[in-house]
């Protein structure tokens, strides 16, 4: 009877993901990271509690704590409104503390799952920099700018702009 009291204790007091998502909204990371925490010891296999813990823990600058969270977000399967979102956090946090090679591979990941997602494909060419490969970096910084600037003299020159970007070095007699 006793273990069936704590049982039913200890469910009134679980805390819905949608109020860890409010919190991190608001800027509330510590809040948000020990509600999603404590969440977690009842439903350790929800992916958005892993995917919010592992946000808050980026809020806070905790990066090395943040990236297993984001793994196991993913592994356990997030909706594509947060899994872009979660592979660009993932991504971040590994470039962050200096792991280039698995910031490129989760984004050639990410760009691979979401191929129109700009963002992505900005923070790769970050990621690819950080690992000495300018040339690429440089292609994907530079066809962002021309597929999506407003800019009205980029515009002018925009075919000319995606046109080099493809290749940096080509030199024409």
């Amino acid at each position: 009877m006793l273990e069936w009291w704590h049982r039913q204790a200890r469910r009134r007091f679980i805390i819905p993901t949608s109020k860890v998502r409010e919190l991190l909204d608001n800027g509330s990371y510590e809040e948000a990271k020990e509600a999603a925490e404590r969440a977690l010891q009842d439903n350790p296999n929800n992916a958005l509690l892993h995917y919010y813990a592992a946000w808050s823990c980026d809020g806070l600058s905790l990066e090395t704590s943040a990236i297993p969270y984001y793994e196991k977000a993913l592994e356990l399967g997030l909706p594509d409104a947060d899994l872009a979102d979660a592979y660009i956090g993932l991504g971040s946090t590994y470039r962050a503390i200096g792991n280039y090679e698995k910031a490129s591979e989760t984004f050639n990941k990410a760009r691979t799952a979401f191929p129109d997602n700009k963002a992505i494909t900005v923070f790769a060419s970050m990621a690819l920099y950080n690992s000495q490969n300018y040339k690429e970096a440089m292609q994907l910084a530079i066809q962002i700018i021309g597929e999506t600037s407003n800019d009205p003299d980029i515009i002018a020159y925009k075919k000319a702009i995606l046109n080099y970007a493809h290749d940096l070095d080509a030199v024409w007699d």
